[in-house]
């Protein structure tokens, strides 16, 4: 069972109960009304943390939903009581990534839960704009939300693969063992060469080769090229440029392997330097 202690940390911006007219014909309630509960919450989010009415009349700003997902869990039938919590998964420059948690109250279980990213918009020019400064540190310091067990999203995939190239750019090891699972297994041939073997189980010993490796590589850059995810596998493939040492970079690629959302299996394929001709 999910430890809703988390989740109540965050901002509850919604309690309410289903109504008859949300139910649909199989007597619970109707995925639209789970979206318009989700959507109630997220404005009264924007209003505690910037976003509010005033500002965004006076500066003819909106926000636009660029991409969302929902998961049911728990059904909700008539007269269910039920709440809705909202935190910040990522703030850029421009977009908002949220994540949002509804309830069961009676069952204390969650019902379902919805991640979207949003974009401030121009609304003169229908573009995206920067966020305010007073905006942007607002929502910066609005509660933090952790990304619920589960399969990953096509969004949510794509972030990783983000997030990984730039964890190793900053040669943060700690950063990227966050996303592994206790027991992973990782295969390299660059493992064999540094670490005697090819294989590795458990994020001890990943640690203890990515810190090694480290230390013998003055110079590192990733550069992602794309990012594949297959969710009715849980698998990522991401091809990258990687320069190792101050030599030619060379194609390679990490097969990523899931389960609630951490990897439990990885694999480094590498190429040729990119210069042979």
């Amino acid at each position: 069972m999910t430890d809703l202690s988390k989740v109540r940390e965050l901002e509850l911006t919604l309690s309410g109960v289903v109504e008859p007219r949300y139910l649909d014909s199989m007597g619970h309630m109707n995925v639209a009304w789970y979206v318009d509960l989700f959507n109630r919450g997220v404005w009264c989010f924007f209003a505690r943390y910037g976003l509010d009415e005033p500002y965004l009349s006076a500066s003819t700003r909106g926000m636009f939903a660029l991409e969302e997902s929902v998961r049911y869990l728990s059904e909700l039938r008539e007269g269910e009581a039920l709440e809705v919590y909202t935190g910040v998964l990522e703030v850029r420059p421009k977009t908002l990534r949220l994540g949002q948690y509804m309830l069961d109250q009676q069952k204390q279980v969650l019902s379902a839960t919805r991640e979207v990213v949003a974009a401030h918009i121009d609304l003169s020019k229908r573009r995206s704009v920067p966020f305010e400064p007073h905006v942007l540190s607002q929502l910066t310091s609005a509660p933090q939300a952790v990304a619920l067990p589960g399969k990953l999203t096509e969004a949510a995939a794509q972030q990783f693969a983000l997030d990984w190239v730039e964890a190793w750019n900053r040669r943060d090891v700690e950063a990227v063992l966050a996303h592994f699972a206790e027991d992973a297994i990782f295969v390299s041939p660059k493992a064999e060469r540094i670490f005697g073997t090819a294989r590795l189980e458990g994020k001890a010993a990943l640690r203890s080769y990515w810190q090694r490796a480290l230390a013998q590589i003055a110079e590192l850059r990733f550069e992602l090229e794309v990012a594949h995810w297959s969710a009715r596998s849980e698998t990522l493939t991401v091809v990258y440029q990687a320069a190792l040492g101050g030599a030619s970079p060379v194609r390679a690629t990490e097969l990523m392997s899931f389960r609630d959302g951490r990897v439990v299996r990885g694999e480094a394929l590498y190429g040729a330097a990119q210069n042979v001709t």
